[in-house]
């Protein structure tokens, strides 16, 4: 025990050396780097507290059915039985997210696991061959993601605000669907409105003005109970302006214009950040629907 504080006394001077000798300088800096880094990519990949089995908490799969039950639009509901929301909270772990820009998976990435959004945001991106970034979709409660091909991710997924997510084992949720086959209709039920939101996302960056992409942005969460508020026509969006430029495909600076002529057409009012008053939904309606965007020369 008595050579332990020589020992010490050996490392502390070694280490000294090192760290005053010019010719490590740049060996040190590159390390401490390292670890910033590997720091930085553990905290964002985890969630902010630990991961609890789903006991109390019961998922959701939100879309539209197939069939017309009344004279009036199918609403955006919850698709599982009571049965089946037992059955997935028993394979589910449920992961509290409480940082925006989390990483929950990347594109490329073995995916072993689909989520659920029980509260919150999280978008769906992916980068070009250039690098560039595109926001494919915002998913909001009750949506569904990370499904996989080829058994790897095709997209990137991170948390706009914080979120509470339910996590599935890919395999188990597979023998699952085997065993009931109505939980395999309400999965394809699900997927068909992803493809049917891809659809009219397309047709909104293939026709619309910038004016009017941001109306139907708008619009697309003001039929989110969690972010609308019906008695106070309040919008609470956790979105910044930065990701909302990139999902609509228009420069930041043209996405400040087009709000700032909302507001003179007194069809909004902005209460703060995040926050948003609708003054005038049935006109922000009937704009949305109105003339396409005018066509140039340029392709």
């Amino acid at each position: 025990m008595a050579a332990q504080p020589s020992a010490n006394k050996r490392s502390l001077g070694w280490l000294i050396t090192l760290l005053c000798d010019s010719r490590h300088t740049d060996r040190i800096n590159s390390v401490r780097a390292s670890i910033r880094r590997m720091r930085h990519e553990r905290r964002n990949r985890l969630p902010s507290v630990l991961k609890t089995p789903a006991k109390r908490l019961a998922p959701e799969i939100r879309a539209r059915s197939f069939d017309r039950i009344s004279d009036r639009p199918s609403r955006i509901e919850n698709l599982l039985s009571p049965d089946e929301q037992r059955a997935l909270r028993a394979i589910a772990t449920v992961l509290d997210y409480r940082r925006a820009g989390t990483t929950i998976f990347s594109e490329g990435e073995d995916a072993h696991f689909v989520y659920a959004i029980d509260e919150g945001v999280v978008r769906i991106s992916r980068h070009a061959e250039n690098g560039q970034r595109q926001i494919l979709a915002f998913m909001v409660p009750g949506d569904v993601f990370g499904l996989p091909e080829g058994g790897l991710y095709v997209n990137s997924a991170e948390t706009v605000s914080g979120a509470r997510i339910y996590k599935f084992p890919w395999q188990r949720l597979r023998e699952i669907m085997v065993r009931e086959p109505q939980l395999q209709l309400h999965m394809l039920v699900r997927v068909a409105y992803d493809l049917r939101q891809a659809q009219r996302q397309i047709m909104i960056l293939g026709h619309q003005s910038t004016y009017q992409r941001l109306i139907s942005f708008l619009l697309e969460f003001i039929r989110q109970p969690e972010f609308y508020d019906e008695k106070k026509s309040r919008l609470d969006l956790p979105i910044n302006r930065f990701d909302v430029a990139d999902y609509l495909g228009i420069a930041r600076e043209s996405l400040s214009r087009a709000f700032a002529k909302l507001e003179r057409d007194r069809l909004v009012r902005r209460l703060s950040s995040g926050s948003i008053e609708i003054l005038d939904r049935v006109r922000l309606q009937e704009l949305q629907c109105g003339p396409r965007r005018r066509r140039t020369g340029i392709m």
